[in-house]
């Protein structure tokens, strides 16, 4: 390590010479120890500091700009450099590139050196003790300038692609560093790369930032700068915006909450690889706003955080996908800045069962008596169903043969958390005063169910739950792992609470498409002792795409709505493509099935039968094991329909099962005496703002 010449002297000070047997065996380590020096004043960096942050730039192997002077044209250049570790005395680097030093050695003089760190540009004018093709050695000077300050960091960023589309042409390239308000993109030189003069500085132009593991980051910019800088095409980027609209704006969102102490968010950012720590402002079930200093802001409206961790002053945590919607001037109470951003982030997905801590922690903040997923005494609720009379005699009597299996079901329903099954309560003192539950026994459908209360205890509990019961399903289904696009409930219509807030706001909603009630003719039908053998002209075998699509003709013109898409019956659902939802059944100890039949005659659809099996009174009306058939002409025989269900029960461990028809009118004018009708209401949770809005004037 013996490259770096002596150059010391009045008359050649600063002045490289190339004859390389003057070579002096000095090293490059400086070993010189220096004393502290005199205190720093504002705008300059005392040695002490520019040696700690030089070793800094070691440590974290970064490079320096060493600038020179010709001595005759005045022509200025740089050349990038590595520092060596450094003590206090003499600055050695090693140049990047061989071919960075200087041709004409001679007459280019070293001025000094400067590096960002990433506010700052910090130069500092030394003076030259020895250099040559592979590196240089300054005398540290006593202080250094800061040259210029920016409003924010810029953050490196390590192999971040970067995409322009603009008017049909797409620029590659990668992300060399950002900040809050914008990007530095170098462009791809390869030989199939449009051309530079290609892009128009003066249009917008569409940024895609990813990486190997996904996207992060998509959005509308403007072009600030255009460069060419040693052999590299740079482009400055603005965003455009900084807000964004991840999802469709509702007037009717979510409540958010201050929590003290406030969570942590952790993340490493995408664009950096960096660990990020930021302090949550508030919360909901749907999202999440920070803060964070206009100095070094990391968010940026649109990024995508992969897995983000809410710690709860370590008490726990949660880990969800989420995406920042929008970042803006954080001002205190008196309309001040003060200096911070905050930021909004949406949550994308995470674990539901998570989620359901989380949303029960937000609950309890907000009332204390409201209660999600907690576990529940199983004796406190049989007391809460037999005195409110949830469980009446006549389904007291049809439950009754089967009552030991149906409470081993429910100590699996509320003794364990599942995606599949949610359950809300209001308590006092341990006491059940409110209760309803949640079933997601369709692809992309959760059924409420179990809605009773004790009125006598507390006026109003059950609209209550109806509220919590709203609010949950608002902040949980633009989850990707929630698979809630509808909602569903059976009632019976003399049934006053839930036809008043059910019926009458999809009465008054007035658009099936987005909520609609359909009636059932709903009685017992006994398996045996029925001859199941068909007529030669019927046939009955599982349901074919053709045989939906008459389902989906004949519903939309006898009423329309959202039955079909809720039950998984519409024309455009594949029934027979693989299904893990009755795998999830499976693997918390329950059981549930389904099979979708067609009763033909002559080959032509006259009725599409679902049944579905599951453990007896998951439902305790037994809708979950139930037969819905779904008439499509009505002419069918009733003695046919009986046959058909009689062909089932090998499906059916009851001697009895209970049978839904549809429509209502077919059961009237050919069926026998159905024992009561049931209301089948579906909303698309697309359309919660109309259900809010009603139902906030039924209250």
């Amino acid at each position: 390590m013996d490259y770096i010449r002596n150059s010391s002297g009045p008359d050649n000070a600063g002045i490289i010479k190339r004859d390389q047997t003057a070579l002096l065996n000095r090293r490059l380590i400086d070993t010189e120890f220096e004393a502290d020096s005199a205190p720093e004043q504002e705008k300059v960096l005392g040695k002490n500091k520019l040696v700690n942050i030089l070793n800094l730039r070691h440590f974290k192997n970064k490079s320096l700009l060493v600038h020179f002077l010709h001595s005759e044209t005045g022509r200025c250049r740089t050349a990038e450099a590595v520092p060596q570790p450094c003590f206090g005395k003499y600055l050695v680097c090693l140049w990047c590139k061989p071919t960075d030093f200087p041709a004409e050695s001679e007459k280019y003089r070293p001025t000094g050196f400067s590096f960002s760190n990433g506010i700052e540009l910090i130069h500092a004018e030394t003076q030259l003790r020895a250099a040559s093709t592979k590196g240089i050695c300054f005398i540290l000077p006593e202080k250094a300038e800061i040259k210029s300050s920016r409003m924010s960091v810029r953050h490196e960023c390590t192999s971040v692609h970067a995409s322009l589309l603009q008017n049909g042409v797409i620029f590659e390239g990668t992300l060399k560093d950002f900040n809050a308000s914008a990007f530095c993109v170098v462009l791809s030189l390869s030989s199939d790369s449009p051309p530079f003069h290609w892009l128009n500085k003066e249009g917008a132009l569409t940024l895609i930032l990813d990486s190997e593991k996904g996207t992060f980051y998509s959005g509308q910019c403007r072009v600030l700068k255009m460069m060419q800088r040693e052999n590299q095409d740079l482009l400055v980027l603005e965003p455009t915006s900084h807000t964004i609209q991840r999802f469709a704006p509702r007037e009717y969102r979510s409540r958010r909450i201050t929590i003290s102490p406030s969570p942590d968010l952790n993340f490493k950012h995408p664009l950096t690889g960096r660990l990020v720590n930021l302090k949550a402002a508030d919360i909901s079930g749907a999202g999440i706003s920070a803060v964070e200093t206009k100095r070094a802001p990391v968010m940026l409206a649109g990024l995508i955080i992969p897995e983000l961790t809410i710690n709860f002053a370590n008490a726990f945590s949660i880990k969800c996908k989420a995406q920042v919607t929008y970042t803006r001037s954080f001002k205190d109470e008196n309309n001040n800045n003060n200096g911070y951003i905050r930021c909004g982030l949406a949550f994308l997905d995470m674990d539901p069962n998570d989620h359901v801590r989380l949303m029960a922690m937000i609950h309890q903040a907000e009332n204390k008596h409201s209660y999600i997923g907690n576990p529940v005494d199983p004796e406190v609720l049989w007391d809460f169903f037999f005195e409110t009379g949830f469980i009446y005699p006549r389904k007291y009597a049809f439950i009754l043969p089967y009552k030991e299996e149906i409470k081993r079901t429910y100590e699996k329903l509320y003794s364990c958390q599942s995606a599949l099954t949610r359950h809300f309560t209001w308590q006092n003192n341990g006491t059940i005063v409110a209760h309803l539950a949640m079933l997601r026994f369709y692809e992309k459908t959760w059924m409420i169910h179990h809605l009773a209360a004790r009125t006598e205890k507390h006026v109003g509990a059950g609209t209550e739950m109806v509220d919590r019961l709203g609010a949950f399903a608002y902040e949980t289904h633009r989850l990707a792992s929630s698979q809630m696009s509808y909602l569903i409930c059976y009632y019976r219509p003399e049934n006053r609470f839930p036809s008043h807030f059910f019926g009458t706001a999809a009465e008054q909603i007035d658009n099936r498409d987005a909520c609609s009630v359909d009636r059932f003719a709903y009685h017992h039908m006994r398996l045996r002792n029925v001859n199941g053998k068909l007529p030669r002209d019927w046939t009955l075998s599982g349901a074919e795409h053709e045989d939906l699509c008459m389902l989906s003709d004949f519903y939309k013109k006898h009423s329309g709505g959202r039955m079909l898409d809720a039950l998984d019956l519409a024309a455009d659902k594949s029934l027979y493509s693989k299904s893990d939802l009755s795998d999830q059944y499976h693997e918390i100890g329950l059981w549930r099935e389904r099979r979708v039949f067609a009763l033909r005659r002559d080959n032509k659809a006259k009725a599409v039968i679902m049944a579905n099996v599951s453990d007896f009174a998951l439902n305790l009306s037994d809708l979950t094991n139930s037969i819905s058939i779904f008439v499509i002409d009505p002419d069918t025989p009733y003695e046919i329909l009986k046959q058909t269900v009689s062909a089932m029960e090998q499906y059916y461990a009851a001697a009895k099962v209970p049978v839904l028809v549809y429509p209502l009118s077919y059961a009237e004018k050919n069926g026998p005496a159905y024992e009561r009708i049931y209301c089948l209401w579906a909303m698309d949770m697309e359309y919660t703002d109309e259900f809010f809005k009603i139902y906030s004037s039924l209250k």
